[in-house]
């Protein structure tokens, strides 16, 4: 009896354990924790990035290792730089005023909802509930993206 409970608490505190190591996880599927800086550049240093703004427009962007950018919206093109804070993904063009931070929440094994870190729902301690309330959606191009909204680009 005493060997039975045991194995019970271990396998309980086992849980504990790995549910702590990882990004929570809402019971629909989507995390409901914005992405840690050491999520971001694992998940998007040296990786060509597409994605697609709430107007329906899509744009491309190399992240490279060096903190360098390559962004592309149509025959728009801007070198620029990223960055990194505890949990914004920032960039900055060589335009004036051109940039910005932004959380990120991953929705899908390839699919990243951005919320710019100036707006009331990029402010909040826990990614937004608010469907369509993103700034713009993203997807690594290497492998297939798992978001709905992909356009060719």
């Amino acid at each position: 009896m005493a060997f039975a409970t045991l194995r019970r608490l271990s396998l309980i505190a086992a849980l504990l354990v790995a549910s702590a190591c990882g990004p929570s996880v809402a019971e629909d599927g989507l995390s409901s924790s914005w992405m840690t800086a050491d999520a971001i550049r694992s998940e998007f240093s040296g990786q060509a990035l597409a994605g697609i703004y709430p107007s329906g427009i899509a744009w491309n962007e190399d992240i490279f290792a060096d903190g360098t950018s390559d962004y592309r919206e149509g025959t728009v093109r801007r070198p620029g730089q990223w960055w990194l804070t505890a949990r914004e993904f920032c960039f900055r063009y060589l335009q004036p005023g051109v940039g910005g931070c932004f959380r990120i929440v991953k929705i899908g094994a390839n699919c990243y909802e951005l919320y710019s870190f100036g707006s009331e729902l990029g402010q909040q301690e826990a990614p937004p509930r608010t469907p369509g309330g993103w700034n713009g959606r993203m997807w690594r191009t290497q492998t297939p993206s798992t978001c709905s909204e992909k356009p060719s680009v």
